[in-house]
């Protein structure tokens, strides 16, 4: 392969996103590794879009470029190679945020103030230069195995003293992710440092809890919970809970600002030093390279910006999801597996391959969790395969979408069919078929795959999510 810019030689992929992937790179001139931002965009995005991407792109190495500040990673060139501009950047030796929660477990509270202390830094270094941040979540803060803690990821920042349009949005899957998206942005207003600052308060949120505040088993579900202000209290905050609860304000009026957020920050790590019985000492988990991590929810949403998205959600929509049915729960426990608790009455059936099935009598929801080393693919592999046995259980099959969902962290996909209940393939009416939706992720080992008539989907969201957000694999596995 010939260099990039005949001096930059791709090595291995490290992480990956909504708007491409980032290599590890070795600089023939200089002698050293550094880290490449390669542009990837979905066929299906216009020439416009394209270019709206790029010039995004572009505008995340001018943000970076002007922040020096030892928390934002160094930038060392911009190429266009193909028509495609790639960024060069500094190499980490590093995890996300978002990857230690996954592996390690929850942050200790004094820990997780000084990670906020690091982001609140770099927020703030960018504020004053007239840059918002917008994409301030888990996944773009990463902790070096040199002690540093960085923010990363300006692909979405704008320079308001420039006179960038702060409503700017992108195409579908990388506007940002909905669970740390505050509610003005979620609503299509512009935002602004108290929007970052929101953001900042559900990464805290996260890192403390391990999960976000607002992640459900759906994006527009998620988007719902943030303007419904809809979170259950952080149980393990300590003395960080008024700071949390301050930052998740809807209102950014109401928000703390800035110094109120590092003087909290700082107490609760003097805090820590005045009542360990020594010098607390942290000890820094193996840290790998950088990479994506999957989640344990699947979501999945149709194009248009976020606000757009939201708009486009009905009333009765919106109403099902507030009201969803908290049903009495069941724990169910899989040797050697995982727990999980689902509602009570759902019938379960455990199958050959390893995989346990559980369906609903009354509404026709299905949930199967399968071990994922039983097939080989992703989400929409797993679909597919799916597909090919439709015509088999469902007379007068027809597709109407079978697609990935690009706005999820670690993949999913999406299959929305009709059928002919009637058993009439090929005579049927448009209103005599009945609609059919399901959802596949895998994460944590295990696939998961959600069911629910055409009907039932919008309620069926809130059902789901309970029952992954208590997924429990087993620590052993």
């Amino acid at each position: 392969m010939i260099p990039l810019g005949q001096r930059y030689r791709l090595l291995s992929p490290v992480g990956q996103g909504g708007m491409g992937i980032v290599w590890r790179a070795y600089d023939e001139m200089l002698d050293r590794d550094v880290a490449i931002k390669e542009v990837r965009l979905s066929e299906r995005l216009g020439t416009d879009e394209h270019r709206l991407v790029y010039r995004r792109l572009v505008d995340e190495a001018r943000a970076t470029a002007a922040l020096h500040h030892p928390g934002v990673a160094a930038l060392y060139d911009v190429l266009v190679e193909d028509g495609r501009p790639w960024l060069v950047m500094e190499y980490l030796d590093a995890r996300s945020l978002r990857q230690l929660v996954d592996e390690e477990g929850p942050l200790p509270t004094a820990r997780a103030a000084e990670v906020g202390l690091a982001v609140l830094s770099v927020l703030r270094a960018a504020h004053g230069a007239g840059i918002l941040h917008r994409d301030v979540k888990p996944s773009n803060v990463l902790l070096c195995s040199d002690g540093r803690v960085l923010l990363t990821d300006f692909g979405l920042a704008v320079h308001a003293q420039n006179g960038q349009n702060v409503t700017d949005t992108l195409p579908p899957g990388i506007e940002g992710s909905p669970a740390y998206l505050p509610p003005e942005r979620v609503r299509g207003e512009p935002g602004t440092e108290a929007s970052d600052m929101w953001s900042l308060g559900a990464t805290l949120y996260t890192a403390i809890e391990g999960t976000s505040p607002f992640l459900r088993a759906h994006a527009i579900a998620s988007m719902l919970a943030v303007l419904l202000h809809e979170y259950e209290p952080p149980a393990r905050a300590g003395v960080l809970k008024p700071m949390i609860d301050g930052l998740l304000q809807p209102d950014p009026a109401d928000r703390l600002d800035a110094d109120t957020t590092e003087r909290l920050l700082r107490a609760a790590v003097e805090l820590q030093e005045q009542t360990a019985h020594g010098p607390a000492i942290w000890r820094w988990p193996r840290v790998g390279a950088l990479g994506s991590t999957a989640v344990f929810v699947v979501g999945v949403v149709a194009a248009g910006a976020w606000s757009a998205r939201w708009d486009a959600v009905g009333k009765s929509d919106a109403a099902a999801l507030v009201a969803g049915s908290s049903p009495r729960t069941v724990a169910y426990h899989e040797p050697a597996g995982y727990t999980v608790e689902v509602p009570a009455g759902w019938r379960h059936a455990r199958r050959r391959d390893g995989a346990v099935e559980w369906a609903d009598p009354a509404s026709g929801l299905r949930l199967r969790i399968a071990p994922a080393g039983q097939q080989a693919g992703d989400a929409l592999a797993g679909l597919r395969r799916a597909e090919q046995r439709a015509g088999r259980h469902y007379p007068g099959y027809r597709r109407l979408r079978l697609e990935t969902a690009p706005d999820i962290a670690g993949g999913a996909a999406e299959w929305e069919f009709v059928w002919h209940p009637g058993g009439n393939a090929g005579g049927g009416t448009a209103e005599d078929a009945a609609g059919l939706h399901a959802l596949r992720s895998r994460a944590a080992g295990y696939d998961f795959t959600f069911t629910a008539p055409d009907s039932r989907w919008t309620p069926g969201q809130r059902v789901y999510d309970r029952i992954l957000r208590s997924f429990r694999p087993d620590r052993e596995r």
